[in-house]
Order: C-alpha cells, then structure tokens, then sequence
C-alpha cells in the first residue's frame, strides 16, 4: 500500500467531518464532543490550524485515498507534539499508521532538526502503545489515564 502524508487543506473538511463525529474513531483521544460537529465547525477549525506556524497538520492518503490525519503540535526549536488517527475503519490493521508515522517523524528529525518528539496516549489503548514501542518511543511519565512517551534525535 502506497501511504503519503500531505498538508491539510480546506477540502478535507468534507471527510473528516464525518470522523469526528465517530465516537469509535475518537475513542481513545482525549477529545470528546459534546456536540455534532457540523462541516462549519471543521471548515473553520481546518482553516484556523493549517495557518499556525507552529504546527505541521497533514492528511494521510493510503493508494490515494484520504483515511486520517497525522500532526505535529507545539512545534519548537527543540522538540514538537505527535497526534494521529486513522478515520476510515477500514483502513485500521493495515500498517498505515507506522508508514505515515515514519515519514512524520523523519520530516521532524530531518527537516525540521527536533531533538525530541512527545505524545499522550490513552494506557487502554493498547494497539497504538504497540505501534508507538515499535517506533522508538519510550514511556517518560503518567498523568491520569494518559501515558506521556517520547523518542529523541540520536
């Protein structure tokens, strides 16, 4: 399977509406909506983030289909936040998630220099704790429900 990651654009809006609205998709995250999120609210909200300087907000297409977004947040001189999710069920289990993993990280550690690269992960989430071990992540601490890991520039 050929998987890429690409800015966001406007356009996306269309299809990640419909995850966002999928409690299973957002099972694990942190974010919970209270409300439907409407193609308003995710037009403006991908119109508002694809224009923050400190953040690198990417589509993930699989054989040129668009099935979840990958991000890093926080971006600084030193180090930055990781965020992924596959929408499309149908593309879960099938190594999507490292490929586009693998090409975020690269672009963070090659392009843009970090030193180091952290995430939240739910600790019932045990699939992407795998995924995330099988990157280079390490554990670095607990707060709540959620397992602070990290991989460093070496």
């Amino acid at each position: 399977m050929n998987v890429i990651i690409r800015p966001l654009q406007e356009t996306d809006a269309y299809t990640s509406v419909k995850w966002r609205n999928d409690k299973e998709v957002f099972k694990y995250t942190g974010n919970t909506y209270a409300n439907t999120i409407t193609i308003d609210s995710e037009l403006d909200w991908i119109n508002r983030v694809i224009k923050n300087k400190n953040e690198y907000r990417c589509a993930i297409e699989a054989d040129g289909v668009y099935v979840g977004n990958i991000y890093l947040t926080d971006i600084d001189d030193n180090s930055a936040q990781y965020h992924i999710f596959i929408g499309e069920k149908e593309f879960w289990g099938k190594g999507i998630a490292e490929q586009s993993s693998l090409l975020l990280l690269q672009y963070a550690f090659s392009d843009l220099k970090l030193n180091r690269v952290y995430l939240d992960v739910h600790y019932k989430n045990m699939v992407a704790i795998s995924l995330y071990k099988k990157l280079g992540f390490v554990e670095s601490e607990r707060v709540g429900d959620f397992i602070r890991m990290e991989i460093k520039n070496e």
